[in-house]
């Protein structure tokens, strides 16, 4: 029986799942940069130990209603071959074991934020896990 880690992370009231492949690291919110001429989703960049990357708010990437951060808010820092970015999320709530037969296509009828990610959705509990692609997701928000 395959199955696959994943990084659960919240917004809103909504579980996400993102393959823990391309999440190099979570860490707590630090200050942003802003840049002129930016897509609205990306705040501006950060200088994580050396490293500058552009940072996506993934409530507006997603079009969700902005709201501000809090004490649960994290950064999700992805690495998709070349490209590193950081996601800010409400909240990271944990390392996720989904074995493949758990994960079903999404309904025709799914309306959650960021859909045309959407790849599965998988039970836990009384939870519903949305699993996105943020690899792809990545490579079009930074193209």
């Amino acid at each position: 029986m395959a199955s696959r880690q994943y990084v659960i992370f919240r917004l809103d009231d909504q579980w996400y799942g993102a393959d823990i492949g391309v999440v190099r690291e979570v860490s707590y919110l630090i200050p942003v940069t802003r840049l002129p001429n930016t897509p609205h989703y990306v705040d501006g960049v950060i200088d994580l130990r050396g490293e500058v990357m552009p940072v996506i708010d993934m409530r507006k990437r997603l079009g969700l209603p902005s709201r501000p951060a809090d004490g649960d808010s994290r950064i999700m820092i992805l690495t998709v071959g070349s490209v590193t970015a950081a996601l800010v999320v409400d909240g990271v709530e944990q390392v996720m074991t989904i074995e493949e037969e758990a994960i079903s296509k999404p309904e025709a009828d799914l309306t959650v934020a960021g859909q045309d990610y959407v790849y599965g959705v998988a039970r836990r509990g009384d939870r519903l896990v949305v699993l996105i692609d943020l690899a792809r997701m990545l490579s079009i928000a930074v193209a």
